[in-house]
């Protein structure tokens, strides 16, 4: 029997199947929709026995409940074509909307999109709540990574009125995200709406100390702000804003933050002014390159304005400031993990690129966000060819930092004499650049990587220790949890693991403690507070942990540790 054509499958909040004129149709029972669920998102297809196991692990005759639920299912979508067969295919025809399989497309509607499955808590077994919960934060990653590009966007075009309906969306899915909050501010601040957007923060300062303990970070204030400034008389206003900049730059580069920040802020509301979207464009680009590089906490705002740059340079025809652009949002969500906006941004960045230095920056935060979405083998490849390309355009500082996190990679891959090498020519680079802020990255790493060939702690804690002074002198709380996780390591590596435990606790609470900190670091804190406690015996720590370590690494698309945390809680059981 073929039905007829069109219909509906919602998975995203209350599940439910429509027809072709939006009638829905009756689904007996919870387990059918974990069936359905289980089956579209499956990334092969499932065995029968498996699946009937898991999804009815109190039923006499589990393969008869599974046979009974497929029934119903393509009862209600009105045709005998789709799961079938063993191990089940999906076999839907082309014509009907499934939300789950939608979440990358443009015409998505994001805003309407809930938790998978709604409210519904299946009894099934323990294997398939493990996977439930998996999934939940990974669509719900998705769902939040989309609406907060979409937001940014619509900033971007001056769409004020979606870009703040988003933001207050990602502000309820999330009340307690700083970012979210950002995002709304700036939304309003740019829509005009400045006593709105002072109003929130003012609210949202006091929430966050009645249920949280502590104020958001100056972040939140700054994106409402309105920053004033008149050129000199007598020059351009064009001189004036390229003075700013150059001006900004030069005290960023001798660490003078508030004040490069401060230039750079002038340089982009004067631009502004002129009406030169070429000028405008590069301004943007270095306040916000300025805001996700130098300043902690700020990559909401950076990014935001890194968008408007990029909009702005292809208004203007200049490629390579648009290219960079995307560049550096790709990286902001590299680093939070939210991976598919990231390829999206550096597929972009790539298609702009004019060549050389543009291109080894672009590789390289590729090869970022590959590794880290557990695709070495393509990620190492990209780390190699920013190195071809920093190399040959004589881009030192791009050659380190490829060197330093694509040591990072070598790691997860378990390449430990390439890591080390690696390592050592990104620091001897770093002596020669004397780009000192750099230097705790790879010292970090490469203690990790002679820590797994079994060298002696003791050998290794001094440069540790000397790295560890050096980012809290910086304030960097990423370099602070790395180089204090391989720390831990140390002392885990030689049975104390009571020092070890209390080296990741501050490794985990430093890292975590501005909005824009460094995902894949933190589940690599989470999987090792894991182990320790484990060797510790204090397996009701572990467990606790492991929740965390699972949902975070699902909502980052750490799809190696997804694997580890799920196998570890089903171990546990």
């Amino acid at each position: 029997m073929v039905g007829q054509l069109g219909g509906t499958i919602r998975l995203l909040g209350e599940p439910a199947i429509l027809d072709a004129d939006g009638r829905s149709q009756p689904v007996r029972g919870h387990q059918a929709w974990a069936l359905l669920a289980r089956v579209l998102l499956a990334r092969t297809p499932l065995d029968r026995r498996a699946l009937a196991v898991e999804l009815f692990p109190e039923t006499v005759d589990p393969l008869g409940s599974l046979r009974w639920c497929l029934a119903s299912l393509r009862k209600a979508l009105n045709t005998s074509d789709c799961l079938n067969g063993d191990p089940i295919e999906g076999g839907f025809a082309d014509d009907i909307d499934i939300d789950v399989l939608r979440l990358d497309r443009d015409d998505f509607d994001i805003e309407a999109a809930g938790p998978l499955l709604g409210a519904l808590e299946p009894r099934c077994s323990p294997e398939f709540a493990t996977w439930l919960l998996v999934e939940r934060a990974r669509i719900a990653g998705i769902v939040e990574a989309r609406i907060r590009q979409e937001s940014i966007r619509a900033m971007s075009v001056e769409d004020h009125g979606r870009a703040t309906r988003l933001a207050e969306l990602g502000v309820r899915r999330n009340p307690y995200d700083e970012s979210a909050h950002i995002l709304l501010v700036k939304s309003l601040a740019l829509a005009g709406r400045y006593q709105a957007a002072l109003d929130h923060v003012e609210a949202t300062e006091a929430v966050f100390m009645a249920e949280l303990g502590e104020k958001p970070s100056a972040a939140l204030r700054s994106a409402a702000r309105r920053t004033i400034s008149s050129p000199p008389s007598g020059i351009s206003r064009q001189a004036f804003v390229t003075s700013l900049m150059q001006s900004g730059l030069a005290a960023l580069s001798a660490g003078a933050v508030d004040a490069g920040i401060d230039c750079l802020r002038r340089a982009v509301r004067d631009a502004e002014k002129h009406k030169d979207a070429q000028l405008t464009a590069r301004a943007m680009f270095e306040l916000g390159t300025a805001l996700v590089h130098s300043v902690k906490g700020y990559d909401d705002e950076g990014s935001v304005l890194l968008r408007q740059s990029t909009e702005l340079a292809r208004q203007a025809g200049n490629a390579a400031i648009a290219s960079a652009g995307f560049r550096e949002l790709g990286y902001v969500e590299a680093l939070a993990g939210r991976r598919p906006s990231a390829a999206t941004y550096l597929a972009q960045a790539l298609e702009l690129a004019l060549g050389g230095e543009n291109l080894a920056g672009i590789h390289g935060v590729i090869g970022f966000n590959l590794v880290d979405w557990g695709r070495l083998g393509e990620g190492l490849d990209h780390y190699a060819l920013s190195l071809e390309h920093a190399r040959s355009a004589g881009n030192r500082r791009r050659e380190i930092w490829s060197l330093g996190l694509g040591g990072w990679g070598l790691l997860a891959a378990d390449r430990l004499e390439e890591a080390d090498r690696w390592l050592e020519d990104c620091l001897a680079l770093v002596e020669e650049q004397r780009w000192m802020s750099f230097r705790p990255w790879p010292v970090a790493v490469l203690s990790e990587a002679r820590t797994r060939r079994q060298a002696r702690p003791d050998d290794l804690r001094p440069r540790l220790e000397e790295a560890f002074a050096l980012s809290c002198q910086m304030n960097d709380p990423c370099w602070e949890g790395a180089v204090a996780r391989a720390l831990a390591l140390t002392y885990a590596a030689e049975g104390a693991f009571v020092p070890a435990v209390e080296w990741l606790g501050e490794a985990r609470r430093r890292c975590m403690r501005d909005s824009d900190s460094y995902a894949g670091l933190q589940v690599e804190i989470l999987a090792s507070q894991v182990d320790v406690n484990l060797k510790l015996d204090r397996p009701e720590m572990a467990d606790a942990i492991a929740r965390e370590w699972l949902a975070l690494a699902a909502r980052t698309h750490r799809d190696a540790h997804v694997a580890r945390a799920a196998a570890f809680i089903a171990r546990r059981g």
